[in-house]
């Protein structure tokens, strides 16, 4: 009995630790038509998916798709064909890693947990909207300096304006009229604290109780050099893909929330 139970833990173990050295790659970024390949069975590729073994990749003209792997390295597919698995990696054992490296691990590791997806929204996260009313500055943004202009677009001129705007847990609630912007300061960077602001802005007689609210971080002063060059590197990266840019600083953000222990 004892003897079983041994061979049965040693199994489990083994397989813990089979399972922890699987080697798979994140599809970050998919463009256009893109597959994933196991078998027989064919389907489109999505953000969020991981490429394991014994599958393969099929790219069609046009497309392309980033691939992560988990100690940051990334990789830009665009040529078309048929990628297996071990050509897969064979690239990758070749590449570099970049600057990005921890930003990239972070992404993996959060799609490996199952983090969030473009449908769930957290509180960091710059999902598709409907109408709305809010212009600038962008969802999903650093903020490196204070006061910050907020603006927003009326439907229609005289209609009355609510702007909600939380910062560091306190609200500011209050009714603007013919005027489209806000001149919103905040203590946070006289304290040198981190925070999130939260806002939104609807016509006063709205009645939607949730409301879908725009993000800012404010960093800390040490770390605004480094958001910046990190900024500067995803620009330079995408600066033929405004998209995955968006998306790109989007992770980026919601990297230093979860650093600074804000989400």
């Amino acid at each position: 009995m004892i003897k079983t139970l041994l061979t049965g833990f040693i199994f489990l173990v083994l397989q813990q630790v089979s399972n922890a050295a699987e080697v798979k790659y994140l599809f970050y970024n998919v463009s256009k038509e893109v597959y994933r390949v196991n078998g027989s069975k064919k389907e489109k590729a999505v953000r969020g998916m991981f490429l394991t073994a014994e599958q393969s990749i099929s790219i069609s003209p046009l497309a392309e798709v980033m691939l992560v792997q988990s100690d940051g390295k990334s990789m830009l597919l665009d040529k078309p064909g048929t990628y297996t698995f071990s050509q897969v990696k064979k690239i990758f054992s070749t590449a570099k890693p970049g600057g990005m490296s921890k930003f990239f691990s972070y992404v993996f590791e959060k799609f490996l947990s199952g983090g969030d997806d473009d449908d769930k929204q957290k509180v960091s996260a710059a999902v598709f909207r409907g109408k709305k009313a809010m212009i600038s500055p962008a969802d999903s943004s650093f903020v490196f300096s204070s006061p910050i202009l907020l603006q927003w677009k009326p439907e229609q001129k005289n209609i009355p304006y609510r702007l909600n705007i939380w910062c560091s847990g306190k609200l500011f609630d209050t009714v603007f009229r013919n005027n489209s912007a806000f001149l919103y300061h905040t203590e946070n960077f006289n304290n040198n604290q981190p925070g999130l602001i939260l806002w939104y802005a609807v016509p006063k007689d709205n009645k939607q109780k949730e409301q879908a609210k725009f993000v800012y971080l404010l960093p800390l002063k040490k770390d605004i050099p480094v958001i910046k060059q990190q900024l500067k590197q995803l620009i330079a990266s995408c600066k033929n893909n405004k998209q995955l840019l968006q998306l790109m600083t989007k992770d980026l953000l919601e990297q230093w929330i979860y650093e600074y222990k804000l989400n």
